[in-house]
Parts: C-alpha cells; structure tokens; sequence
C-alpha cells in the first residue's frame, strides 16, 4: 500500500510533458556555449520514484572507477544506444543495468525539459515509479552505492543552492543541495530542481 502522502499518477503526469513526446521538441536548459558548434549527445535518465517506506527518489553513487563523474551522486541513465528507443529504451535499459529494475517494474509518468552538461551530454529526464516489488541492485562496475532522498526534501524549493560559476570565460548556473552523506549538485541537482519547480 501507498503511503497517504504518494503522488497520485494522473496529477503527477498532467504535470509532465507526455512519455511520447519527440525529444527534439522538448525545451533545453543547462549549458549553453559561448560558441554556435554545440552539437551534444543524447542522454536520458530515469527520476525513480519508490514509495517505500516513504516516497523518496533512488539515487546512485557512481563509482569511482569510472573515467567519468566518477563518485558523483546521480541518476541511473546513460548515453543512448544506437537503434534503441529514445529516451524511454535508453533510461529503462540503464536503470536495469545500473540498480536492477527490471522495465517491467517501472511505470513511466512523464519526461521533463531536456538538460545539456558541461560534459557534452543533452539529457532527457523521465519521470517513473518504481513497483513496491523490487529489490534495488547495484552494479559493481558502474555503481558503488544506492540511497534514497525523501521525494519532500526534493520537493521542497528551500533545499537548493544556486551558484553562478564561469568556465573557458563563459558564466553559467549551477544548482546543488546538501546532504547528510553526498553532495548533490550539476545535472542531479538542476533535475531534481526542475522536478520540485514542476510539482510544488
């Protein structure tokens, strides 16, 4: 049983762009260039929404054998795969990979704007619940932890930070939030950010 508290999935979806919208069409927040040579690669990861023993969201620390990101908190999601549906093939095979949910236990609700990253990487949000189900699996490769932050701390406008950095001369916001454990910040936090602008 759902908590009193959980998102019903009707208003949770009308507050969304729909999961079949075409990612092109989608608005773009993030990282914007000084220059016009700005051509990122697709990304997409799922905001996973568990409901157990409170409604939180599942976050990952990624390992720190990684060459990239490497121990940062983040979303499970990743680079698209070629001939794979996108964004919802691409964030339900990563999910899969990365904490062991299976598609079939993940019901999609909805996508948010796209984010693009210092890095390079244009990233489509999608916005799911996780079946009650489901036993939460790292993998050893990719993931060196998972944690949950209650979805009212991500939803609560006064847990974030905004900082204006500049990189290569060119100035850009930067959200983050503090955590007992991890810090959260760069495209985990602007997600969760657009998230609570969504909801609240």
């Amino acid at each position: 049983m759902k908590p009193e508290n959980a998102l019903p999935p009707e208003w949770l979806a009308a507050q969304l762009h729909s999961p079949d919208t075409p990612h092109e069409s989608l608005p773009v927040g993030g990282f914007r260039p000084a220059h016009d040579r700005w051509q990122p690669r697709p990304a997409a990861v799922l905001v996973p929404i568990v409901h157990w023993p409170e409604p939180a969201i599942v976050l990952t620390v990624r390992s720190r054998k990684l060459s990239l990101h490497a121990g940062q908190v983040a979303l499970p999601g990743g680079g698209r795969a070629s001939a794979e549906a996108f964004p919802l093939g691409t964030a339900l095979r990563e999910t899969h990979e990365e904490i062991g949910v299976g598609p079939d236990l993940v019901a999609v609700h909805g996508l948010l704007d796209c984010y693009d990253t210092i890095t390079g990487y244009r990233i489509v949000p999608v916005v799911a619940s996780i079946d009650s189900d489901s036993r939460l699996r790292a993998c050893p490769d990719e993931v060196d932890e998972i944690f949950t932050l209650p979805l009212s701390v991500a939803l609560d406008p006064g847990q974030y930070r905004h900082h204006r950095v500049v990189r290569d001369g060119h100035a850009h916001d930067l959200v983050s939030m503090p955590h007992p454990r991890w810090l959260i910040w760069g495209a985990t936090a602007a997600i969760l950010h657009q998230l609570c602008q969504k909801l609240s």
